[in-house]
């Protein structure tokens, strides 16, 4: 408990700290040298912590107008939960069917072998590519698959979905598929087979339970990677996602909002994640 709560002063600590950055940096034109200016920070502080006890959140700034955090901040936080859950949902139902549920088809070989090869590209240049890609579709058949305007509704959340799980799915995907072969290895698994149990069975109870430990603790890497990716996509695709408090002001208020609402809503994915993989032990696995 006493980690626990020393882990999460940490944290805020350094939330509030990088909201603030901008505030303590200011630049000296006549020497050309940074100097710090801290002094500001109690008053931030104050300032910070009277607005959230207050219940206004604060204000933010929305093309050159001035708008509360409170009324925006719900529907954005929405948008950019609905888009990191199906992220790295999509991340870990891939990798679970192609990492170890359909391994053993040729198909599936082909597969890894194109995955191995995106994995090398950075997940920035895969974005945009898919993005030019989406623009080529449309011009070539007409069909809209992606929008940048704001109020484009679900096409402005079904393709984010699927550019945020691209990082989670390919990282997770080699981690399962490494684990796969090297658990098929074992001898729990030779006398399986040996047994004439079928693929599936040994599959669900043997391979899995053996792996599923290693997805529990990467699952905080892969939401850290679909946060990333979600930070691009929201910003490239004019989401209007919970990031727009980060990129669009320098105002420590609506910064250090947006970024404790991404530590909300990564604590949030990883619950629902731990909980669906329960879920399917439980329903699939028997004990």
């Amino acid at each position: 408990m006493i980690r626990f709560f020393q882990q999460g002063t940490i944290i805020v600590i350094l939330i509030l700290f990088l909201a603030a950055f901008p505030s303590f940096v200011q630049i000296d034109y006549g020497s050309q040298s940074l100097k710090w200016n801290f002094e500001q920070a109690p008053t931030l502080l104050v300032s910070f912590f009277s607005q959230i006890l207050d219940g206004s959140l604060g204000t933010y700034e929305l093309a050159g107008r001035e708008r509360p955090i409170a009324e925006d901040i719900g529907d954005n936080f929405m948008t950019s939960l609905y888009i990191i859950l199906a992220g790295v949902g999509i991340g870990i139902v891939f990798s679970l069917i192609f990492g170890i549920f359909i391994s053993r088809f040729k198909l599936t070989r082909i597969v890894n072998a194109i995955l191995n090869i995106l994995a090398a590209v950075p997940d920035f240049i895969l974005i945009i590519v898919s993005l030019i890609l989406a623009i080529k579709f449309y011009k070539a058949t007409g069909v809209r698959i992606v929008s940048l305007t704001p109020n484009a509704s679900a096409l402005n959340i079904w393709f984010p979905m699927l550019l945020t799980s691209i990082a989670p799915s390919l990282y997770l995907f080699k981690i399962v598929a490494v684990k796969y072969y090297q658990t098929s290895g074992e001898d729990f698994v030779r006398t399986a087979v040996a047994k004439g149990l079928r693929p599936n069975y040994i599959n669900f109870q043997h391979v899995f339970k053996n792996i599923e430990p290693f997805i529990n603790a990467e699952l905080t890497k892969v939401i850290s990677l679909a946060v990333g990716n979600l930070f691009v996509v929201e910003y490239l695709l004019n989401v209007p996602g919970i990031t727009k408090f980060i990129f669009q002001n320098a105002e420590m208020q609506p910064v250090a909002i947006g970024l404790f609402s991404m530590l909300l809503m990564s604590l949030i994915t990883y619950i629902a994640a731990r909980i669906i993989i329960f879920v399917f032990k439980r329903g699939f696995i028997y004990e």
